[in-house]
């Protein structure tokens, strides 16, 4: 058990992985209805390849490793 937070964006995958993805990804397209936002991000999360997710879980296990090793201070300042 540690002692940080139970909740880091530096440690959650979404945070750190793929939302900056669908930020890069949402920056050209233009929507009309939220069901055609919502299916094209479907079909986009859909297209990524294994290996993207992989490539995630892989950083956070050297994010966790880092938090962990340096006593909860791992922000780079």
């Amino acid at each position: 058990m540690s002692d940080h937070p139970a909740y880091s964006p530096d440690l959650a995958t979404s945070d750190f992985h793929l939302f900056p993805e669908l930020k890069n990804w949402l920056g050209g397209p233009r929507f009309q209805k939220n069901e055609e936002i919502q299916s094209k991000v479907r079909a986009h999360l859909t297209s990524l390849a294994v290996t993207f997710f992989e490539e995630g879980i892989g950083n956070l296990a050297y994010r966790y490793d880092k938090c962990l090793n340096l006593n909860g201070d791992y922000v780079d300042k």
